[in-house]
């Protein structure tokens, strides 16, 4: 088994870290040539709570990433969702949007965290502490989010002296371009009521992926975005702009769930009103761990039929 949980940007998630792994040590540095395409690329999971987990699914075995990398024999699949996130956030993660940095005084020192300020307001690495790894100005360290919602940067190794680096400079996140990337993210725009730049941030983490081998899952409605409401409108026009856009690399995952609807009244309801049935989650919006089994086989089946 080779599930590997990123760091959680938003405490409380319920869900451990089962290690941390910097991805520039299974991925080439940018502008390398990918290999071949094979079925031994890691899978990245992209995407916020419902990727990441939540209470009540059973820790890190309920999460979908999970139970994917079971389905497909214990094959590494890399963790990399973050709660709260919206799309822009988790392209940025991705390396589809690129971070302006500033360093206070304009120098990186030996050791330690200094203090940086994102200045195109790119919000990397998200919410709540954690961080990314990446380069700034050509050192290797880590974009922070601290627990006073301050940005630092930390080098990863000790420094002969400080390193100058330039107003503006690029933080550029690890490559992961040559893995198969599943990216699951939209669902906070909606909730934020900001979906115009939704299916252009997943279209440039898509554009990213070497080969195309990339998967898009469609948002979930919650249970008050029943048929006929705004929310539901949102959801599903959502949907069918990412169909059309990535007609070889989408999953209807809100139709499969409901589709797996029971016959109870509950779940019936849900089916009529096109919403997730209660019986797959664990709240009126995530997944409980028969809920992430759905997805998780979804994108196994994929998989497979595509031979990555």
């Amino acid at each position: 088994m080779r599930i590997v949980k990123t760091r959680s940007l938003r405490g409380g998630v319920g869900v451990a870290a089962c290690c941390s792994v910097l991805a520039s040590l299974l991925t080439p540095a940018y502008g390398a040539s990918c290999p071949p395409i094979s079925q031994g690329q890691p899978i990245d999971a992209w995407g916020d709570s419902l990727t990441t987990g939540t209470p009540g699914i059973g820790g890190l075995s309920g999460t979908w990433p999970y139970q994917l990398s079971v389905l497909l024999g214990g094959r590494a699949v890399r963790n990399f969702g973050v709660s709260g996130q919206v799309s822009e956030s988790i392209a940025a993660r991705e390396g589809a949007l690129v971070a302006r940095v500033s360093v206070e005084g304009g120098e990186v020192p030996v050791d330690g965290p200094i203090p940086v300020t994102v200045t195109n307001h790119l919000s990397i690495p998200g919410a709540g502490a954690g961080d990314v790894h990446g380069t700034l100005d050509g050192i290797p360290g880590k974009l922070a989010y601290t627990t006073t919602y301050h940005h630092v940067f930390i080098r990863d190794t000790h420094g002969a002296s400080p390193s100058s680096v330039p107003a503006d400079s690029p933080f550029i996140v690890d490559d992961h371009r040559c893995d198969v990337s599943v990216i699951w993210a939209g669902r906070n725009d909606v909730s934020a009521g900001q979906t115009t730049q939704t299916v252009h941030n997943i279209a440039r983490m898509a554009a990213r992926i070497d080969a195309g081998r990339f998967i898009v899952l469609s948002i979930t409605n919650s249970a008050d975005e029943e048929r006929g409401t705004p929310g539901y409108a949102t959801v599903t026009a959502l949907n069918r702009a990412l169909a059309a856009r990535f007609p070889h690399n989408f999953i209807d995952i809100r139709s499969a769930l409901i589709a797996h609807a029971n016959m109870s009244d509950a779940d019936q309801r849900n089916r009529e009103a096109d919403a997730v049935p209660v019986s797959l989650r664990v709240d009126n919006l995530h997944l409980n761990s028969n809920g992430y089994r759905i997805v998780a086989e979804q994108v196994a089946g994929f998989v497979n039929r595509r031979g990555w």
